[in-house]
Parts: structure tokens; sequence; C-alpha cells
């Protein structure tokens, strides 16, 4: 943790050392002078001067060590959370679904808060050693002998408790690993209330065999940790303790020594036995940061190993454009969990051309979404090209490609601001959509930001439409929008909203279930097992849809 906090700011770690060791001499002077003044050691006129100077600088140095301390954990949290945050923007999609949305958020909550709470501790463990050196130097003046067995115990006693520090260092790392499945059934809980509540044994399988036995492993690692710090600290106290009992009762039968001499070793070390312990109970602290420090940088070497191109430019380029995409070969394949069975997609040759309505159609499974996330640049292709306007899309322009796309996805985020949209000059654009999708009366655009975006879903994808379309990219992807619409909407996004896209010269790509609709696009692409079977421009008659 030194060496980690030296490495971000080494100027400010060197004045936090040098103010807590002066905070902590200090203390031990003031000390020393309180002993002296009982023993009248020295010119009671100066006394009061002394005590006075030595409490300033105490309280004086202290509150800087602290200060600049928590300047800097503040400035280092701030930072590694928005590294993190920018390398998981970076990782390529697929990675990120492998780590999992428990553990990243893990990592930006947990781990980095473990870090922050062992930073701010620093001071208070540099004024403390300090306070043990100095009390040490002054016992050492006082007598050698007794300072030189008290020294000896100090020594047994760190490097005994040394030997231990593996054990609850396991049962830490173990909470840690433990407190990703605690994440991940904690957020099962949330998203999938409605699901549990409407089924009773599910809801119990999912407490007993789930979410409880992870808490109870959690909280049972912890435990074991706490109590494994607690013997350690405990066996730090009885050596203490018998160094108190050997300095009042054993030395001085082994060596005649005054009185005087006994009560002021007896006084500090009474004194440092407090400082002691907090060095002792900082352990855990210590060492939770240590694991959190780990787990941290393992996430950013392997984001920053996943990442093509870390820095990007702040603002992306203007969308260049669009004379046609092209997809040759391209296959993708994956696992499904649910059938136990590798599924692949392709191979996919398929073309896109400015002003084209599609619509991509095929049975739940078909692999119609994996299609849409390797156009839009999500997904790699395994096998085969993608080429927009002709070039080829490979990892030194994937981030550029992604940005020629506005998706609505099944399961999209609606964020409370319109981020990256220029929302001031297109105040009239905004009132008349909302108008259009009927949110007029419920929500409003103020200085970039929606007032309310606690909607019912068929809402909220409405609003999101809204935001695909201030967005103005030159391919457009809707997978399933209309699957939440009244038929009010879903006609409306169907025989006005889309052709006007199409009108536009936008590209549009939506996948869907909707047959009576499919007569309004130039062709529908249907999917089957993951290939293409058919492409064909359908035809309304009455009621019915053929294709020809």
């Amino acid at each position: 943790m030194l060496v980690f906090l030296y490495r971000s700011s080494w100027l400010t770690i060197v004045g936090v050392l040098f103010t807590g060791i002066i905070s902590g001499l200090s203390s031990a002077a003031l000390l020393a002078l309180i002993n002296s003044t009982l023993s009248n050691a020295l010119d009671a006129k100066l006394l009061p001067w002394l005590f006075g100077g030595l409490a300033i600088t105490v309280l004086f140095s202290g509150f800087l060590s602290h200060y600049l301390l928590n300047r800097l954990s503040a400035k280092i949290v701030c930072d590694l959370r928005i590294q993190i945050s920018r390398l998981i923007l970076a990782a390529p999609y697929p990675y990120l679904q492998k780590l999992g949305k428990p553990a990243l958020l893990a990592n930006l909550t947990e781990d980095i808060t473990a870090i922050a709470n062992a930073s701010q501790l620093l001071p208070v463990v540099c004024i403390n050693f300090a306070v043990v050196a100095g009390s040490m130097a002054y016992l050492s003046w006082l007598s050698w002998q007794l300072a030189l067995v008290l020294g000896g115990v100090i020594v047994f006693g760190v490097l005994s408790s040394s030997l231990f520090r593996e054990w609850p260092k396991k049962a830490v790392s173990k909470a840690r690993e433990e407190y990703d499945v605690l994440s991940s059934d904690f957020r099962a809980l949330t998203e999938g209330i409605r699901e549990l509540k409407l089924h009773r044994q599910r809801s119990d399988a999912f407490m007993a065999q789930s979410l409880a036995a992870s808490a109870e492993n959690y909280s049972l690692y912890s435990f074991k940790g706490a109590v494994a710090f607690l013997w350690v600290n405990q066996w730090a106290q009885l050596l203490y303790y018998l160094v108190m009992g050997v300095i009042l009762y054993a030395f001085p039968v082994w060596q005649v020594i005054d009185r005087e001499v006994i009560g002021g070793y007896a006084l500090v070390f009474l004194f440092m036995m407090s400082p002691l312990t907090i060095l002792t109970t900082s352990l855990p602290v210590f060492s939770r940061s240590k694991v959190a420090l780990q787990k941290v940088r393992q996430l950013g070497d392997r984001l920053k190993r996943q990442t093509a191109q870390a820095d990007r430019p702040d603002k992306p380029e203007p969308c260049a454009s669009f004379s046609g995409l092209s997809l040759q070969g391209v296959t993708h394949s994956f696992h499904r969990e649910k059938e136990n069975r590798n599924f692949t997609l392709g191979p996919i040759d398929l073309d896109f051309k400015p002003g084209e309505l599609a619509f991509l159609i095929g049975g739940n499974g078909s692999g119609k979404t994996t299609l849409a996330m390797l156009l839009i640049g999500l997904y790699m292709p395994e096998q085969g090209l993608i080429r927009w306007n002709g070039e080829v899309v490979d990892e030194r322009n994937r981030d550029d490609y992604l940005q020629n796309f506005s998706v609505i996805f099944s399961d999209f985020y609606l964020f409370d601001e319109l981020y990256g949209v220029g929302s001031e000059n297109n105040h009239g654009l905004i009132d008349d959509y909302l108008q259009r999708l009927h949110l007029h009366h419920k929500v409003r655009v103020e200085n970039g930001r929606f007032s309310s975006v606690d909607l019912s879903q068929g809402q909220r994808k409405r609003l999101a439409l809204l935001v695909a379309y201030l967005e103005d990219r030159p391919f457009y992807v809707f997978d399933e929008w209309a699957a939440d619409q009244d038929p009010e909407f879903k006609h409306l996004f169907y025989t006005e909203l889309l052709p006007a896209l199409k009108v536009q010269g936008k590209t549009v790509l939506v996948i869907s279930h909707d047959d009576r609709y499919f007569y309004l696009a130039d062709r529908c692409i249907k999917l089957e097992e993951g290939r293409i079977v058919a492409m064909d421009k359908p035809i309304a008659i009455g009621n019915e849809v053929t294709s020809h």
C-alpha cells in the first residue's frame, strides 16, 4: 500500500510520513515531560511553555498528516474509478460479458473502498509508530537494560505475529471471492423480484440454495479472518502484559533499580500499549486492502491486454457518409448454457445500402440478436470480413465503426440525461417527437436532462427512440422495439417513424415478429439455426402477407 501511494504522489507521502513522525515523537516527548514533571526533574518555570509547545506541535502535525493523506486518498480513489471505468469502456464487449457485472461492480465499489480505508489509516500508523519509537528512546534514557528487554519482546511479538498472517490472509481472500458470488445473487434478487414473488418454490429454492448460501459463506470467511486477526492481537496483548509483569515484579529482583525509574517505565509502557494495539489491529485493514489492490490491478491488467486502443479521442469523429455495409462469410460461435450445446451463426453474407428498410425475422434462438451484435461491431467475427464503405473493419478502426450505429436493444438502458447528444438546438424536434410519442404530458427535457424516467417499459422505449433519433446515425437497429407497445404506437412506429428514417437516407434493420407489417420492408431476412434461409420482398394481400 505504501509503495502504491508513493508512486501516486511521492511528495505528499513524504509530507505525510514526516508530519506523522513529528506528531508521534512530540507525543512521546510530551509523555516524557509529564513524567519529569511528576518527578520534579525539570525547572517548573519552563514546564508550561514546553507543555504548550509540544501540545500544539502534536495537534498541528497530526492534523496536517491526516489532511495531506485524506486529500491524496480522495484523489487516488477518484482516479482509480475513472481509470477502471475508461478501461471498461474501451474493452471488447464479449470480454466484459465474460467478466460479469457483479465482478466489475465489486472492483469499482468494494475493492476501491478497501484501498481508501487503508490509505486513510496510514497517518494513524505513522503517528503511533513514531510514538512507540520516541517512547523507546525515552525508556532507553531511563534504563538501557529495561529498554533492551522491552525492545527484544516487541521484536519477538512482531516476528511471531507475522508468522500467523497467512491464516487470516487466506480467509480474507476467500471472503473477497465469495463477495463476487454474493453480488451476483443480489443482482438476481433485485432484477428477478417479480419472478420470485410469483413462484414461492422458486423463491424458497433461490434463497436456500443460492443467496443464503453465499451470504453465509461470505459471513463465515469474514468471521474467520476477523477471529484470526483477533488471535494475533491477543497474542501481542499477552506479550505486553508479560513485559509489564516482568518490569514490575521480576526485574527488581534480578537487578536493583530505582523505584522512580520503575514508575516511569510503567507509565510510559502503559501509554505505549495503545499505539502498539493500534498498530497490530490495523493489520486486517491493510490485509484487506492488499487483496483489494491485487484485484483492482488484475482487472486493470486484463482490461489493458484486451483493449486494442485504450486511448480514444474525447470527442468521436463525425460519422462519415455511408455508401454500403457488407458481411462476407461471417461466423460466430458460442455456448448455450440452457441447451448445453454450441451454437454457430453463419457463414453470413449480407449487404446493406443507404435508405434501406430490412426486417430480420426468425424463431427464438435462431441467432437474430447475435447477428445484430456482429453487424454493429460489439461481437467480432471468428471468420469472414465486415466492410464499411468498402473498408475492412478490424481492431484498428472498430471503435470508429461502432459510432455509425444507433441501437435500441431489447434489454436497453435509458440514461436520464442526453449525454453526448446536442439538445440545445433541437428543442423543436424534441417537442415534436414527445408529442407524437404521447410523452409530452409526462416528460420534459430541461438542460439536456429528462425531467423523469420513472415510466412504464413501453414509455421508456419510446423515450429511447427519441434519443436514437437525436443521435442521427446512418444505420439504425431496433431489437423487438414494438414488443412492449400498444397497437396505436406499433402502427405509428412501423408506418410513420420507420419510413421517415428511410426517407432521410438512413439504413434501418428491425428485429421483429410483427408479420402484419413485414410488407413495409424492402426485404425480410429470415434466420433458422444461425443460417439465412430466405431474403424476400413481402407483399401484403388483405390481412395476409406473402413473399416473392
